[in-house]
């Protein structure tokens, strides 16, 4: 496939995907077209945390065992996890001064990049679509 084509087929391909967590999930998803990657704003109907590799599974593990795991998914260099997480009561979350320079909770509002809804090797924990959890992780 020529470069453009291929090119092309990406765009089309990320336009799907930001279509698929709309109407699947109801998502606020778009396509940057600019960095070529999906963007979640947070807020309504999901926030989000953002933390290093080496505390994020541990903090998962937790989250599993008491049934409060919504999509994980782990960035491509796999230093940054990002936890979707149902909104927060309050504006902004409490995170422990000793992680705050390394944790990072988006504030309402604020954006953050997810993984593809069939990038399998990135998501550790994927989105599934669920008439009864729409817009919930």
């Amino acid at each position: 496939m020529p470069p453009q084509e291929d090119a092309d087929a990406q765009r089309l391909d990320l336009v799907r995907a930001a279509d698929w967590y709309r109407l699947k999930l109801g998502w606020p998803v778009t396509f940057d077209a600019v960095h070529r990657r999906l963007i979640l704003r947070t807020g309504e109907p999901l926030d989000a945390v953002v933390l290093p590799d080496w505390p994020a599974d541990t903090v998962v593990q937790h989250l599993e065992r008491n049934l409060q795991a919504g999509p994980v998914w782990v960035d491509t260099t796999t230093t940054w996890w990002t936890i979707l997480t149902e909104p927060r009561p309050r504006a902004h979350a409490d995170i422990a001064p000793k992680l705050r320079r390394r944790v990072h909770a988006i504030p309402r509002g604020g954006q953050v990049i997810v993984a593809h809804p069939q990038d399998t090797c990135h998501w550790r924990r994927a989105p599934e679509p669920s008439s009864s959890h729409r817009g919930q992780p």
